[in-house]
């Protein structure tokens, strides 16, 4: 199962509206961060709206703190480059290597399952995976939250611990370790492990070498 803003596809595409806006794309970083804190608090207070909708919220409170403006040409540019994010170059060979050794493909996201077909559609790779799963499908509740990941081996009928999490977020291994689930952390710019909590259990540098560890791992366990 895998993660797929940053994990698959590169979130560095949407720098422009942030440099515009804040004059630095330093500010996408703490964007998105800020958008998984306040999401993450929705999930911890009992509420729930979807995420694009966080997004925006959020991309308002940063520039009213800082005395910035947020443009309607703003905002048709982050959903338009929001749906046209590229895969790293490393993705799509490591999905068509999985699939090829026998994996059962799907994703998780935060992001509802409609966004997600139209982004991994637009990006070539939507063929790789057997289904797309989002947390707004059931359990409205963002990751890490266990229910999302105990939701999802609920749908797919199988238990948490024939699961594996693929995320570049430690955060989202966190959550899917206390879910039962395998986990492998992949190292994409900006993120890096944790010393907190359950240890993922394949850290890579980069997807060609998580893939083979991933291989290798499962035959053992198997």
């Amino acid at each position: 199962m895998f993660d797929v803003t940053e994990t698959l596809l590169d979130l560095s595409v949407l720098s422009p509206v942030f440099v515009r806006i804040f004059g630095t794309a330093d500010m996408l970083r703490t964007w998105f961060d800020q958008v998984i804190l306040y999401a993450e608090a929705l999930t911890l207070s009992g509420a729930y709206v979807e995420s694009s909708t966080v997004g925006l919220a959020v991309l308002r409170m940063l520039a009213e703190a800082r005395g910035r403006e947020v443009e309607p040409a703003d905002i048709e540019a982050l959903k338009r480059l929001s749906g046209a994010m590229p895969t790293y170059a490393d993705t799509p060979k490591a999905l068509a290597d999985l699939a090829a050794a026998g994996f059962h493909l799907v994703t998780l996201s935060n992001t509802p399952s409609d966004g997600v077909e139209a982004q991994l559609t637009h990006a070539g790779i939507r063929e790789h995976f057997a289904g797309i799963h989002s947390i707004d499908d059931r359990v409205r509740r963002y990751k890490p939250a266990r229910e999302s990941y105990a939701a999802l081996a609920t749908a797919l009928g199988v238990a948490p611990s024939d699961l594996w999490l693929v995320s570049c977020h430690a955060f989202d291994t966190l959550g899917a370790a206390a879910a039962g689930y395998r986990t492998a952390l992949v190292l994409r710019p900006g993120n890096a492990p944790i010393g907190l909590g359950k240890k993922p259990d394949i850290i890579a540098a980069d997807f060609s070498s998580l893939v083979d560890d991933l291989i290798r791992t499962s035959r053992q366990h198997d």
